[in-house]
């Protein structure tokens, strides 16, 4: 038992150290993103599986809050991560609102007419 809840707690660890890398570094491509997600997410399903093998009443009270701590700490950087990727989005969004207007301009340029 004891070696599944250190188990889930080095996997908290690196999820809120992989969290945290994300939220350092600005996000300048999609496959970074995508990485980035890929592998937290395999992370989370690890997670899943070792918490369901542990008999929750048999942890320590004092070692069960400090879990419950880093939980919550992981969902306050979940939050900070989603207004990241809201605001790259945006990002994103307005880039290809240039480059459609960009597009555009240069179709209404006709090179025949000129002389």
């Amino acid at each position: 038992m004891d070696h599944f809840i250190s188990l889930f707690d080095e996997f908290l660890i690196k999820a809120i150290t992989l969290t945290e890398n994300i939220l350092a570094v600005d996000l300048v491509s999609e496959a970074q993103i995508e990485s980035f997600t890929s592998n937290r997410e395999r992370l989370l399903l690890v997670m899943d599986q070792i918490s369901r093998q542990i008999d929750w009443g048999q942890v320590p009270p004092e070692h069960r809050q400090d879990l419950d701590r880093r939980i919550e700490y992981i969902k306050k950087l979940d939050e900070k991560l989603v207004v990241k990727l809201q605001e790259y989005q945006a990002e994103v969004r307005q880039e290809i609102e240039r480059t459609v207007r960009s597009r555009d301009n240069i179709k209404g340029y006709n090179l025949s007419d000129v002389k």
